[in-house]
């Protein structure tokens, strides 16, 4: 019996437009790779790093104090989490190419609109504060949905799609390109600021982002092998693909997203990343805070942090390479450890240990957060139902993301510092780290009926 789970489109002639991918000289999965790495990157503006570089000139035109730009970004995210879910299921609907293109053009959009913020609201609203928040609150919500979630999730649903024995390698040779951009980013789009100001860096980020990406989506994304008249990971002989086959790169299902819901393996899988995202945001917004806790200056507490991708690029790339021969739940076991030790670096952060914990917890974490995310659920779920649940599992990051920050601060508004509620997080990776040892995959429960002599065939 032939394994479940192939239900995918057809080869289509709309996918060989402008040109058939199976006539590339290559596997076209690495064109794939190549924008997705693309996508990624180019959802920067609508990343908190992006954001950030114009959080003053916003401050200075809007009139709005810290606090109020803060809550317009907080509850632009929380909306932003809600709506994902429905962003993953659009992804299985039109596809990966449709949605690029989507979602390019609504963070261009969004990030046009921030541009001219105060023009609009003077000209629509007088400058009345409520419509000034509530226009800041819809523009951050487009840049977060289109830009951290859609187009980040395209990217992933993508590299799913085309790559199954080799999907770890193609993850670790992503996640080298997307950290190197993600930390350099606050510098080049500083620079681009103080170099044309703040409003024709929007213009140029719209071009960019709006235009010139929203047309390489469309030239060179496709939605899955199959519609091109291919198959994943290309023409591997049949020797080489028993050799590189696991018990965990064989799709006996295509879980649907309720399905999936029903599973530990889904909720291991989707709290560990969160959990991460919620202590590393909550990190970095309070920073300064923590580092004046600690008696260390916030120039020193930033400096620790250059070393980071140092670390987790290389861990992602062996990540990534890992994934493709052992099963997942050792990685998410891992990354709660260091994770774990992370936390305990926050907590002594006023010695140098203490900071050299916390640089290399959250590096390493990180390095695999990305392998994680983007393995683990066609591995566990299989591809017909991929956008869907990275919908979800997407709309759980953001909303941890978007609470970290909160978590922290009233912790440290109840308890008077910052410190006892960074131990109470040790809950989070230590919660996951014993769940771990207890999921499987779920594709396990049907192997055996896929084998049997008597189920028939497929």
């Amino acid at each position: 019996m032939t394994p479940l789970g192939g239900k995918h489109k057809k080869e289509s002639r709309w996918a060989n437009f402008p040109f058939a991918p199976k006539k590339s000289p290559f596997f076209y999965g690495w064109v794939i790779l190549a924008i997705s790495i693309v996508g990624t990157v180019a959802s920067i503006p609508g990343q908190t790093m992006g954001v950030g570089v114009f959080t003053d000139s916003l401050l200075q035109v809007l009139g709005l104090t810290s606090i109020q730009l803060s809550i317009a970004y907080a509850l632009g995210t929380i909306g932003s989490s809600f709506l994902l879910p429905y962003g993953g299921s659009l992804i299985d609907r039109f596809g990966s190419r449709s949605m690029a293109v989507y979602s390019t053009l609504g963070l261009g959009l969004s990030v046009a609109i921030l541009g001219s913020i105060d023009h609009v609201t003077n000209a629509l609203f007088g400058g009345r504060f409520l419509f000034v928040m509530a226009t800041l609150v819809l523009v951050f919500l487009g840049m977060r949905f289109f830009g951290q979630g859609l187009m980040t999730m395209v990217a992933r649903v993508a590299m799913g799609k085309w790559f199954n024995l080799r999907r770890g390698l193609a993850s670790g040779i992503a996640g080298i390109f997307v950290a190197f951009s993600f930390n350099g980013s606050m510098v080049v789009l500083n620079y681009l600021v103080q170099a044309v100001g703040w409003r024709m860096a929007c213009v140029i980020l719209t071009g960019i982002v709006g235009v010139g990406v929203s047309f390489l989506s469309w030239l060179f994304y496709r939605d899955n092998p199959e519609e091109c008249g291919l198959s994943m990971d290309g023409n591997i002989s049949d020797e080489k693909r028993n050799a590189m086959e696991s018990r965990e790169t064989v799709i006996y299902k295509d879980f649907t997203r309720s399905e999936a819901l029903r599973t530990l393996s889904f909720w291991a899988f989707s709290l560990g990343p969160a959990f991460n995202a919620l202590l590393t945001t909550a990190l970095f917004f309070h920073l300064s805070a923590l580092a004046a806790e600690n008696g260390i200056s916030r120039d020193y507490a930033y400096a620790l942090f250059i070393p980071m991708p140092f670390i987790s690029v290389p861990v992602n790339f062996v990540g990534g390479m890992l994934s493709d021969r052992i099963p997942m739940k050792w990685l998410l076991s891992t990354m709660m450890l260091a994770m774990f030790l992370g936390t305990i670096g926050m907590i002594f952060m006023n010695v140098v240990w203490g900071q050299a914990l916390m640089v290399f917890g959250f590096g390493f974490s990180g390095g695999l957060f990305g392998t994680i995310i983007t393995v683990a659920f066609p591995k566990y779920f299989g591809r017909a139902h991929l956008g869907s649940l990275a919908g979800v599992n997407m709309s759980i990051i953001v909303f941890a993301s978007a609470i970290g920050p909160v978590f922290l601060s009233a912790g440290e508004m109840f308890l008077g510092r910052f410190q006892p509620t960074v131990v109470l997080s040790l809950l989070m990776p230590v919660s996951i780290f014993l769940l771990s040892f207890i999921v499987d995959n779920p594709q396990d429960r049907y192997k055996n009926l896929a084998e049997s002599p008597d189920s028939g065939k497929a």
